[in-house]
């Protein structure tokens, strides 16, 4: 039984493990790049958000205050109700 021409023969080494670890690192660091990437978008989406449901709150509070003003302002002791006198 003779042995493929193949194997053992050529000048390339089969594993380069200086390569392979240069490679490893630079997808992980890639990866955790992209991690930040996304982090920092997520972080940036939540703090609009907060801002918007802040700004809602403010307009919906002077929203209130506006609508108490107009019940307050309107007494109704100087109604015509008060002017007349509707016994019988």
């Amino acid at each position: 039984m003779t042995m493929p021409a193949s194997i053992g023969n050529g000048t390339s080494q089969a594993y380069q493990p200086a390569l392979s670890s240069a490679r490893t690192e630079k997808a992980a660091a890639q990866a955790e790049a992209i991690k930040v990437r996304q982090s920092e978008a997520v972080a940036e989406t939540v703090k609009r958000q907060a801002d918007f449901s802040s700004s809602r709150a403010e307009v919906l509070s002077r929203q209130a205050e506006q609508m108490e003003n107009r019940v307050q302002s309107q007494d109704p002791g100087k109604g015509i109700g008060g002017q007349v006198d509707i016994t019988v």
